[in-house]
């Protein structure tokens, strides 16, 4: 049985469906990690927490994709954090750069779940 090496991020066929969650939806529950944009009131998504996302959707591997090939991406904007719209241009940027599908990395990025709620650093415990 001869393996295809491929250029996207393809799901198994044993793998199971995965919830889907909106990438909009996605985005917002990374923000809420940036201590900055949450201060601020800013929907934008910096680049540490960009990273956390795309490692834990298993988009950067540190083989295919690395936190490198990211942030050259990201850098491209020349801010602190990005907004949707500009993520959009991110991932349409990193994939056309490391030959990638767009869609499957959006697919990797809706199901790879949702991050645990941030810790309350307001509470006077």
């Amino acid at each position: 049985m001869q393996r295809n090496p491929g250029t996207s991020l393809k799901k198994s066929k044993t793998q199971k469906k995965r919830h889907i969650i909106p990438l909009r939806e996605m985005f917002e529950a990374y923000i809420i990690w940036d201590p900055v944009s949450e201060v601020m009131d800013i929907d934008a998504l910096s680049f540490s927490q960009l990273n956390r996302w795309l490692v834990s959707a298993q988009i950067i591997d540190m083989s295919r994709v690395t936190t490198t090939d990211a942030f050259l991406c990201f850098f491209q904007f020349r801010k602190r954090a990005i907004e949707f719209d500009e993520f959009l241009l991110f991932l349409e940027d990193l994939a056309e750069t490391k030959n990638l599908s767009v869609k499957a990395m959006k697919y990797q990025l809706q199901t790879c779940g949702k991050p645990p709620p941030p810790p309350d650093l307001d509470s006077d415990e």
